[in-house]
C-alpha cells in the first residue's frame, strides 16, 4: 500500500474539507438585489459554499451579503480583479454587475479565466460588446426576424467636423428622419440607464440638434407611442427561463426617471399570447450568440407588436420586480448554472412557478414605523432607499397572488390613511391593473415553455 508523507496528506486533507469558493462581481449598490439574493445563505451552508461579494459602488454590511465582501476601486479592470480572484482561489464566479461597460469587464474576467481553469457565468465578450453597442443590438435582432424601431448610426467624427467634410450628410440624417416620422430620439451608442437620450420632436427640433450634435455616435430611432416593456431571459446554451413581462409605462415622449412611476407585473392575457413567437425568437437568438446568465431586453408594445429597444446583457433594474412575480429567483439559477446543475428539465419546471401579481413604485418616505406596516399589511417584498445619481428614492416593491388581488387597493389606501406614503393616482392604477387581470380570461396564459 502506498502512503503519502504526512505533510502531503495534511495538504490533501485540507483541500476536501476547504469550502467550494463563489465570487460574485457587481457594481452597483448591493441592496438592489435584496431579498433575493441574501436568501441564498441556507443555500450556500447546506452546499458548503463560501461566498465573497467583490463591488465597486457603495456599502455592504453583513445583512446584505450572505458572504464576505471586498470593495475594489471602481476603474478596476479585468486584469486586476482576475488577481484578485486567483488570490482568493475561487472555484467560481458570477456576474451581477450594471451597467453595460462593467457587464462587458465582467466578459473580460470571463474570458481570462479560462487559461486557469475557473468557470465564470457570465456572457462571452462578443456576444456582450454585440448587445452593449445599441446598432449593432438593432442588426443583430433583425437578423432573427425580430422587429425594430427605423433608425439609423449616426456617425459622431461627420456630424461634429472631425473627419472627411460631408456636406450632403446632414440632408441625409434630415431626409432619414422625414421617412422615419416623427417624434424621434436619439441615444448615445454606448450608454445606457436612458443616459443621454434626446427627444426630437420636430424638424426644428432635429436641425437644432444637428447644429450642436452629441459628441459621439448615436442611434437615430422612431420614437414609438405604445408601452415600454422588459422581459428577463435567464440561462445557457438552449436552455432557458423567459421570465414575466414587466410593464413600465408609456413612451412616445421625453424619456422619465426610470424608477419614478409605476411599473408592474400581472397577466395580460392578450399581449402575452402576442409575445409567444417573440420569445421563440429570443430564446433561438440568445442560444446561438452565447448568452449564459441574465439578459433583460427592453421593448415597445404597440398594435400587437413588440418592437425591441434595447438588450442589456446582465441582470437588471427589473430583475427583483421579475422574481416577485414569478417566484424564480435569478441569483439562485446563475449560482446553479456555475454549480454545473443546470438543465433543459430544470429551466422549464421554473417556467412553471406560480404567478403572482408583482409592483414596483415610488415612496415618499420610507420611516421604519412605515415599512413595518407595510410588511404586517401587504406581502411586502422590499421597501428601500435607492441611491442614483447622487439621489435618494423611497421604493418599495409588492406582491400578491391573483387571489388577494381583490383587496389590494383597499388595504394600500389604509396604509396610506395613515403613513402617507403614495399619491391616490398610484393607487388608482394599481387597482386598474387589478381589475384588468381579474377580468381577463377564466385561465392564466400557458407558461411559456409549455407552448413553444
Amino acid at each position: 500500500m502506498v502512503t503519502q508523507p504526512p505533510a502531503r496528506a495534511q495538504a490533501a486533507d485540507t483541500m476536501r474539507r476547504r469550502p467550494y469558493r463563489i465570487a460574485f462581481l457587481r457594481s452597483i449598490e448591493i441592496q438592489q438585489t435584496a431579498p433575493y439574493l441574501g436568501r441564498l445563505h441556507d443555500t450556500f451552508d447546506a452546499d458548503g459554499v463560501e461566498a465573497r461579494l467583490y463591488y465597486t459602488d457603495g456599502t455592504c454590511g453583513p445583512q446584505d451579503f450572505p458572504g464576505e465582501a471586498v470593495k475594489l476601486a471602481p476603474d478596476v479592470t479585468a486584469g486586476q480583479i482576475v488577481t484578485h480572484l486567483l488570490g482568493w482561489r475561487a472555484d467560481a464566479v458570477v456576474s451581477l454587475s450594471i451597467a453595460d461597460e462593467n457587464a462587458l469587464r465582467d466578459a473580460l474576467v470571463k474570458e481570462e479565466l479560462v487559461a486557469h481553469g475557473i468557470p465564470m457565468v457570465m456572457h462571452s465578450v462578443s456576444a456582450t460588446r454585440r448587445l452593449a453597442n445599441k446598432w449593432d443590438t438593432k442588426e443583430l435582432v433583425r437578423s432573427f426576424g425580430l422587429d425594430t424601431p427605423h433608425g439609423m448610426l449616426l456617425d459622431g467624427d461627420l456630424l461634429n467636423g472631425r473627419s472627411l467634410a460631408v456636406p450632403s450628410y446632414g440632408e441625409l440624417v434630415e431626409r432619414s428622419a422625414r421617412q422615419f416620422g416623427f417624434p424621434l430620439l436619439t441615444k448615445p451608442l454606448w450608454d445606457c440607464l436612458a443616459n443621454g437620450v434626446s427627444f426630437i420632436d420636430s424638424v426644428a427640433d432635429l436641425t437644432a440638434y444637428l447644429h450642436a450634435p452629441y459628441d459621439g455616435n448615436v442611434v437615430l430611432e422612431k420614437c414609438l407611442r405604445g408601452e415600454l416593456c422588459s422581459v428577463e431571459v435567464i440561462g445557457r446554451a438552449g436552455q432557458y427561463v423567459v421570465q414575466p413581462l414587466i410593464w413600465k409605462g408609456a413612451t412616445g415622449g421625453k424619456p422619465e426617471f426610470t424608477f419614478g412611476q409605476l411599473r408592474y407585473s400581472a397577466p395580460r392575457t392578450d399581449a402575452e399570447t402576442d409575445f409567444l413567437p417573440v420569445a421563440e425568437a429570443l430564446r433561438t437568438m440568445c442560444g446561438e450568440i452565447g448568452i449564459e446568465g441574465a439578459a433583460e431586453i427592453e421593448m415597445i408594445y404597440a398594435a400587437g407588436t413588440y418592437q425591441i429597444i434595447e438588450i442589456n446583457p446582465r441582470v437588471s433594474g427589473s430583475t427583483t420586480l421579475s422574481i416577485a412575480a414569478s417566484g424564480c429567483n435569478t441569483y439562485a439559477c446563475l449560482t446553479e448554472m456555475v454549480r454545473g446543475r443546470w438543465s433543459a428539465d430544470r429551466a422549464r419546471a421554473l417556467e412553471r412557478s406560480e404567478r403572482r401579481l408583482a409592483f414596483q413604485f415610488p415612496l415618499a418616505h420610507t420611516a421604519p414605523e412605515a415599512v413595518s406596516a407595510m410588511r404586517r399589511e401587504l406581502d411586502l417584498v422590499r421597501a428601500t432607499t435607492l441611491h442614483i445619481d447622487g439621489q435618494e428614492h423611497g421604493n418599495a416593491i409588492i406582491s400578491c397572488t391573483l387571489a388577494d388581488a381583490a383587496g389590494l387597493a383597499a388595504r394600500m389606501r389604509a396604509l396610506n390613511a395613515r403613513h402617507a406614503l403614495v399619491p391616490e393616482d398610484l393607487i388608482q392604477q394599481i387597482d386598474e391593473v387589478v381589475r384588468r387581470a381579474l377580468d381577463g380570461p377564466g385561465t392564466a396564459p400557458a407558461p411559456l415553455s409549455a407552448a413553444l
